[in-house]
């Protein structure tokens, strides 16, 4: 599929098919109150079933691939982690006005990334960094050899990179890994492992020096997205879902950060440098109009301009039950406030501890509720990514130079 000029469609690739729709139907105010009985289906203009599960969308030359993935024995194994299945390296090139895929003439078939059943993705830039997860929910990089790859947009060509570590030598007793996050910021990759007991291991790797480093417990720059949740309440980490230049400096980041705590949805906002977070604000507000949903999964946030307007999307059941899937949309702009009341100047040369600022204006742009699909089988579909196609050309070089100033 061509878009036209200045047209972009959010992407959104699901456990059985990938679908497209038009942002401007999404910008546009909703014009009645949520009728819960009959909600509206999600206003695809174009939706294509796949033949793979578990696999990775990506966009390079302005064409949507796809890498990777499980060839399952029936459509009902979708569903299940240890159904019958078949690793497939081989990258498609998707015709979204035939809806039709075939096999990339670009771009040589991946490695093996879906031995294990689980693989990750992570953009940093424009390359795409692969690796293999092993481990109860695919949250461990796998111990074996050649489990990390990049595939450089440029050369469209597969590099293998260092290997990632295995897990640092501690005492882990009987706790097993809750959850993981990855992001990255200045070219380093993090991936924040946190265990059931509350401790912590990060792994990081730098892009540049291709080298990864180990610790038990945050490093100075990921703690500093431990903030208070009140003015004098106790800290949590909030994780940096999305981040562009920042709307003012661009030699540093604007980061958003959408949490469900004790039952409340929470946006943060951070301006973030090489050290780590300066200053953060919270949104109060924002998300005030939305109702509360059963069964909530994890937030997506995606950037839609590179300017300041972002969508935070929350899937969620409408009834206790968990038979109505649904999928809140909010449109959200943020603009940096004209004057700012900066706290004490923070030493750039010292480990500082972030400090809260109202340093944005915000806005509800739009907001929306839609009813999910679901598939024939009765399992519920999920976002297995959202992103913009074609993708928003800011780059990573503009905060590299910027903070060389």
């Amino acid at each position: 599929m061509t878009a036209e000029k200045n047209q972009r469609y959010l992407m959104v690739l699901m456990r059985t098919k990938i679908c497209g729709i038009d942002l401007m139907k999404l910008i546009t105010p909703e014009k009645e109150a949520v009728d819960w009985e009959n909600l509206p289906p999600l206003p695809f203009d174009f939706s294509m079933d796949l033949p793979l599960g578990r696999t990775f969308a990506l966009e390079l030359d302005s064409k949507i691939h796809l890498v990777g993935g499980l060839k399952y024995m029936s459509s009902y194994d979708y569903s299940f982690d240890h159904a019958f299945y078949t690793p497939c390296n081989k990258v498609y090139e998707l015709d979204l006005d035939k809806k039709e895929l075939e096999e990339s003439k670009s771009i040589d078939d991946a490695p093996e990334l879906s031995v294990s059943g689980y693989s990750t993705l992570h953009k940093i830039g424009s390359d795409y960094y692969f690796m293999r997860m092993c481990g109860l929910g695919g949250f461990l990089p796998d111990n074996g050899a050649q489990n990390f790859w990049v595939l450089r947009s440029g050369t469209k060509v597969w590099e293998h990179l260092p290997d990632a570590p295995d897990l640092p030598d501690l005492p882990f007793y009987h706790s097993i890994i809750d959850h993981s996050s990855w992001f990255d910021f200045y070219g380093k990759l993090y991936i924040r492992l946190c265990l059931d007991d509350g401790r912590v291991v990060l792994f990081s790797y730098d892009t540049h020096n291709l080298h990864w480093t180990t610790t038990v417990g945050d490093n100075s720059f990921t703690r500093s997205f431990c903030v208070p949740l009140a003015s004098h309440g106790q800290r949590r980490f909030f994780l940096p879902r999305v981040h562009i230049p920042d709307l003012v400096d661009p030699g540093k980041y604007l980061a958003l950060s959408c949490e469900c705590i004790e039952g409340k949805k929470r946006i943060y906002a951070f301006q973030v440098d090489e050290l780590g977070v300066l200053f953060f604000q919270r949104l109060e507000g924002c998300l005030d109009r939305m109702p509360s949903l059963y069964d909530e999964k994890t937030p997506v946030l995606v950037d839609l301009d590179g300017k300041g307007k972002f969508i935070v999307m929350v899937p969620g059941s409408a009834k206790e039950e968990k038979e109505d899937q649904v999928l809140f949309v909010l449109v959200l702009q943020v603009v940096p406030k004209k004057f700012v009341n900066h706290p004490s100047r923070v030493l750039r040369r010292s480990v500082r501890s972030p400090t809260e600022c109202e340093f944005l204006d915000w806005k509800v742009l739009s907001m929306h509720m839609y009813s999910m699909e679901v598939p024939k089988w009765g399992i519920r579909d999920y976002l297995s990514a959202v992103f913009i196609f074609p993708d928003i050309q800011w780059e990573e070089e503009n905060a590299q130079e910027g903070k060389k100033k």
